[in-house]
């Protein structure tokens, strides 16, 4: 049985978890891709919307997707161990947790700068537009996060991305609880944003951590 499955109750309800979990799996909605509405995955999977809804429940617990209110429900993790690490990681003070981001965003920054190709740096080019010229997080379909999200993957690392993407998922609780708060305006994050991207685009590794630690150090801080 797929992990996650055992929580539902009906067998409609656990056989649609394994599908959905399936097609992640598979890579038919890639990370931080938006699955299909759950009005459209009722009608492919011949259930109601309540199953979807209950579904998609399940396996945001396991920390595979996250709801973003008006957007839409968001791939995080191909797999279950994200939901795990999650936890754990929400065992430890705010502090470490920020510290460790940092040094994952860096080492991610600097594996960017050499190893991301032009449609690579194209694609983190148009989320830092996207954000500059307004849409960014709020865009329905744009994953909120997108620059970052980006980058880590850029870094061509699967086990930064795994280890980045089971730290997020608890930085996104603690900012919906208001233990973690933004620490820039808009405007300081899109600058942030564009020296790192240039250092990216430049092939500067040591340009691109430089600006990927001073980002870090003020773009999320702990209130706690």
């Amino acid at each position: 049985m797929t992990t996650g499955a055992r929580s539902m109750g009906s067998d409609r309800a656990r056989e649609t978890v394994r599908r959905l979990q399936a097609d992640i799996t598979s890579g038919r909605w890639p990370v931080n891709g938006r699955i299909p509405t759950e009005a459209e995955l009722a009608a492919e999977f011949g259930v109601g919307r309540s199953t979807i809804r209950e579904a998609v429940r399940s396996l945001a617990h396991l920390g595979m997707v996250e709801p973003a209110p008006g957007r839409g429900t968001f791939v995080r993790s191909l797999n279950p161990v994200r939901g795990v690490l999650s936890d754990f990681v929400e065992a430890h003070s705010w502090s470490d947790i920020l510290a460790v981001r940092k040094a994952l965003e860096v080492q991610a920054a600097e594996l960017a700068a050499r190893n991301a190709d032009e449609d690579g740096v194209e694609r983190l080019r148009l989320a830092h537009r996207a954000d500059v010229e307004g849409g960014g997080d709020t865009e329905r379909g744009r994953a909120p996060g997108q620059f970052h999200a980006l980058l880590i993957e850029l870094s061509g690392n699967k086990l930064l991305a795994e280890l980045y993407a089971g730290l997020g998922a608890a930085i996104r609780a603690g900012r919906s609880r208001g233990t973690i708060v933004s620490g820039q305006d808009a405007a300081g994050r899109q600058a942030d944003h564009a020296t790192l991207l240039a250092a990216i685009a430049a092939g500067d590794p040591a340009g691109a951590a430089a600006a990927a630690a001073a980002h870090a150090d003020h773009d999320l801080v702990a209130t706690d």
